[in-house]
């Protein structure tokens, strides 16, 4: 993962925490609870991003809304998206829940408050601390250690047999990652269709 980050760390492109600013109105807080569904596919997402090993995350206790038209998301003219029709694409720009404890699969995943860890991290912002000093190595394995993981709103076809979700791993203003998958569900268990919608790095 080190290598990943150190390749495509000047790379620049928008921030996540910027990308908000595409929707005119502030996203409200969903009233009913994940669906079972849902659990799993955020379940799935988080296995999907630690791989096999015990990733430690701090992981978003709210998801951020869905939205087709960001750039960030890679929704807008997908080829991952055809023939699959998202049921509720008008309601995922718009919302967003708080998740429960069931979508950790991995002991050294926590979820923890968006606000307090976006500012930890841009105290930790590697291209601050190595400009201080601090070795490049160093600076990023810092960086990676407090970085904030979010996860998106999930988007539904009519018959909940594909689902789309994206993510984002943010840990300094040129330090970061995240993609944007689809999910299908085979035999009861949400699987990653492998349509991906595009990723990015910085």
């Amino acid at each position: 993962m080190k290598s990943f980050f150190l390749s495509g760390l000047f790379i620049a492109v928008m921030l996540p925490c910027t990308s908000r600013s595409a929707i005119s109105d502030k996203p409200v807080k969903a009233t009913f609870p994940l669906s079972a569904d849902e659990v799993s596919i955020y379940n799935a997402v988080l296995r999907h991003y630690g791989g096999d090993k015990d990733t430690a995350l701090n992981v978003s206790q709210t998801t951020y809304p869905l939205d087709p038209d960001s750039p960030m998301d890679g929704l807008k003219g997908a080829e991952c998206l055809k023939g699959i029709h998202l049921e509720n694409i008008a309601v995922v720009p718009h919302s967003f829940h708080e998740l429960p404890p069931d979508v950790l699969p991995g002991k050294k995943m926590k979820l923890v408050d968006p606000r307090k860890q976006t500012t930890i991290v841009r105290s930790n912002d590697p291209s601050k601390t190595i400009r201080k000093g601090k070795p490049v190595g160093d600076a990023l394995e810092s960086a990676y250690s407090t970085a904030l993981f979010s996860m998106s709103e999930i988007g539904f076809d009519k018959d909940h047999r594909f689902a789309v979700v994206s993510y984002r791993f943010w840990c300094g203003s040129l330090c970061g990652n995240g993609s944007t998958l689809v999910f299908e569900k085979v035999k009861g268990e949400w699987r990653n269709a492998n349509r991906n919608c595009g990723s990015w790095i910085s």
